[in-house]
């Protein structure tokens, strides 16, 4: 599956989620670091909206956050969220940023 973030004043990423998995736990893996807080469904932090695709919850996350404005089909919180179609296209309330590759010795203070 294919995830596509986007954010105002940032050009779009794109990146894979493995089925079964969370859009921040594949965008870990892929480099990305999200807004996040609680990492258990229950504070908003992560919430996106959903410009296209569906999303499932496997464990809980707080109905709060969902339902706030337009209804629950319009946003997702990205710690619990699992990606169901093919494509997910989210935007973000936060910026996002891509982590950096540094060598092992700057890494070991050296």
């Amino acid at each position: 599956m294919r995830v596509t973030l986007r954010h105002a004043g940032q050009p779009e990423l794109q990146f894979e989620c493995s089925a079964g998995d969370t859009v921040l736990a594949a965008a870990r893996r892929a480099g990305i670091i999200l807004h996040a807080a609680c990492e258990q469904g229950g504070c908003g932090a992560c919430r996106a909206r959903i410009v296209d695709g569906e999303v499932h919850y496997p464990l809980p996350a707080s109905a709060r956050w969902l339902d706030e404005g337009a209804g629950s089909d319009c946003y997702a919180l990205l710690c619990r969220a699992v990606p169901i179609s093919d494509t997910l296209v989210l935007e973000t309330a936060y910026r996002w940023r891509q982590r950096e590759s540094a060598p092992l010795s700057r890494l070991m203070g050296g």
